[in-house]
């Protein structure tokens, strides 16, 4: 997955494709199966498709004997990526219903899908999935994942708000901690009882926060959260 995420695909399918190999003792039957379509978004990537055909038919066996809805999601998102001729059905099919794949899933599919249909000229379609793909993983600090996202929205002509780091090296130690707090949901008085503050020190505090990072409101702060740096 570290692979994956710094965008070393060859690396990430060496990896993947051990792990997913039906014959090594070493991994475990059902971890083996789960990362499958990580090893087919790998090898896709690294123009490796011929390497995944027999891993992916044993996923697709499995799946049909499942009752889980994701695994079957997964399945059409691979499927989009092993059958290009197709992807936009498939792809389609894994995103239909918003709560079967989780946020980090749905997030990379979105992007995948995304990706897709810039390369297809398909420039206005491609930036609702580039977007959606950038809240999520936004969402959940997912920062290279975020980064990818927001160059592939770029790439379609969109004008994308880039993280201002330097605002939150701006901020004290106290007002970071006070800001974390926010961002985990705490209200004021939960702050200054675990701080040993009082109520109005933490919204003294609070006001230099959105000055320093541009802002107007907690709850801009707590929708945003707070850019971090991305690994190096």
């Amino acid at each position: 997955m570290l692979h994956l995420t710094e965008g070393r695909p060859d690396q990430a399918a060496d990896h993947l494709l051990t792990v997913t190999a039906a014959d090594n003792p070493e991994s475990h039957p059902l971890i083996a199966l789960r990362a499958i379509p990580d090893a087919v978004e790998a090898a896709v990537q690294a123009g490796r498709q011929s390497e995944i055909t027999t891993r992916f038919a044993r996923y697709q066996d499995w799946v049909s004997r499942s009752p889980a809805r994701e695994h079957a999601a997964l399945c059409s998102r691979s499927r989009a990526l092993l059958e290009p001729a197709m992807a936009g059905e498939h792809f389609r099919q894994a995103l239909a219903a918003p709560a079967v794949l989780p946020p980090f899933w749905r997030g990379r599919t979105e992007l995948l899908y995304g990706q897709w249909l810039r390369r297809g000229r398909q420039r206005q379609e491609a930036r609702r999935h580039l977007r959606a793909a950038v809240d999520l993983f936004h969402q959940l600090r997912a920062l290279p994942w975020e980064d990818r996202a927001a160059a592939e929205l770029r790439a379609t002509g969109e004008t994308v708000r880039k993280r201002d780091l330097s605002a939150v090296e701006q901020l004290t130690a106290q007002e970071l901690q006070i800001a974390g707090l926010v961002t985990d949901g705490l209200t004021n008085a939960e702050i200054a009882a675990r701080l040993f503050l009082s109520p109005r020190t933490v919204e003294y505090h609070l006001r230099k926060v959105f000055t320093k990072l541009g802002i107007a409101s907690r709850s801009e702060l707590i929708r945003d959260g707070l850019p971090q740096p991305g690994p190096g």
